[in-house]
């Protein structure tokens, strides 16, 4: 469990960050952080869904693709259901656009409107990502809750720390 309160800490202070970034107009800086947001959240979902951690050399890219088709192929409808294809495709729609302004940075003066917009553009897909990946982790949580009341769920996490 102690792994997961410090994931927990770390997206918080990275929401800080952000915030702080935006704040003071860092707005390259505060797209970056988000994109790290929003790559954690998408590893989280892929490893409860699949059983096993995707790693590092699961890239923002590769995380989208792999949550897009654990919802096409059909058999998660909690998935689907909280945090939906036009969110997944917007995000990948926003990565995009990110990449594109950083590829034109070495080939022209990129607008400090842009990159505000960009930045503006990727804090509320990460609200929207946060809001329903909090209705996700709970409604997973009660998938996998034991039937009777009072006992404990009991993960393969659970049993790690447990055995430290």
């Amino acid at each position: 469990m102690k792994k997961k309160t410090n994931s927990r800490k770390a997206i918080k202070k990275l929401i800080h960050n952000a915030g702080l970034a935006l704040k003071n107009e860092f707005y390259l800086e505060t797209s970056w952080i988000i994109s790290t947001i929003i790559e954690t959240r998408f590893k989280s979902i892929i490893t409860r869904v699949e059983g096993k951690n995707p790693g590092n050399g699961y890239n923002l890219e590769r995380c989208v693709k792999r949550v897009k088709y654990l919802m096409v192929k059909g058999d998660q409808p909690l998935l689907s259901r909280e945090i939906g294809l036009p969110l997944v495709d917007a995000i990948r729609v926003w990565k995009n656009h990110r990449n594109k302004i950083l590829n034109d940075m070495s080939e022209k003066h990129i607008s400090k409107q842009r990159f505000a917009t960009l930045a503006q553009e990727g804090i509320v897909l990460m609200q929207e990502l946060n809001g329903s990946y909090k209705k996700f982790k709970s409604g997973w949580i009660k998938s996998i809750a034991p039937e009777s009341h009072g006992q404990e769920v009991k993960t393969e996490d659970h049993e790690q720390n447990r055995n430290k």
